[in-house]
């Protein structure tokens, strides 16, 4: 493990979870899906399990997997002694066949488009997928589209990615914007993190700062950006 990798996954450990979101979210993505109450659901990019428990919970009889490729949040996710199963693994290629894709928050690491023709072959018919993605809700103030065009110069509109989505084959069915209460919690978890972890090493200070820059332009230009979960089925 990389100096810079051990940096992040000290960073982002005993998070609640490892970005935004919420439970009311997932909730209502699972009741719009109308996933069957036997049927199989990948958490993709799990982290450490935040999600799956979620998902567990509400529909007892699911079979669910999920993956990651950090093997640290793998492990933390084990010690949630859920009923589902963790693997280290690439999220766009699971094995098997899904009713629901669940994806909080890590497409932007592949791009919208390849992980949907990823995740395409992995649904059973009638199967649907669902994901969070940050994207512009406004014309955007110059500080904050500086900021964001240097941390995700991917970042689109909701209406472009709406678009895009279709485009790529699918159609939206539902799109639900987060709002501070998917943002706040996770930011606050971060921030104590961060001040514990303050001037350890220079590898972790420069995270340190990437991080409470992130957070000014939230706590500045919120409102102009948000995480919208989509909802979506092959057409």
């Amino acid at each position: 493990m990389s100096d810079e990798l051990a940096a992040f996954m000290e960073l982002y450990s005993d998070l609640p979870r490892e970005g935004p979101g919420t439970v009311h979210s997932l909730l209502s993505v699972l009741e719009i899906a109308d996933t069957p109450p036997l049927g199989r659901v990948l958490d993709a990019a799990c982290g450490s399990g935040a999600d799956s428990e979620t998902i567990i919970r509400a529909l007892p009889g699911m079979e669910i997997i999920g993956i990651d490729k950090q093997a640290a949040f793998i492990t933390a996710a084990k010690t949630r002694a859920l009923k589902v199963e963790f693997q280290v693994g690439d999220m766009l290629w699971p094995e098997g066949r899904f009713d629901l894709i669940w994806c909080a928050g890590a497409v932007y690491f592949t791009g919208m488009e390849t992980a949907l023709e990823a995740w395409r072959s992995h649904l059973t018919p009638g199967g649907k997928i669902a994901f969070s993605e940050v994207v512009w809700r406004g014309k955007p103030s110059p500080e904050a589209q500086a900021f964001w065009q240097d941390a995700y110069p991917q970042m689109d509109t909701q209406n472009g990615l709406e678009a895009r989505i279709e485009a790529a084959g699918f159609r939206v069915l539902s799109a639900e914007s987060l709002g501070r209460d998917g943002w706040q919690p996770y930011y606050n978890a971060l921030r104590a993190n961060v001040e514990k972890l303050r001037n350890k090493s220079r590898i972790m200070d420069e995270m340190i700062a990437e991080i409470e820059a992130e957070i000014a332009i939230y706590d500045k230009y919120f409102g102009e950006y948000d995480y919208v979960v989509y909802l979506a089925e092959p057409t």
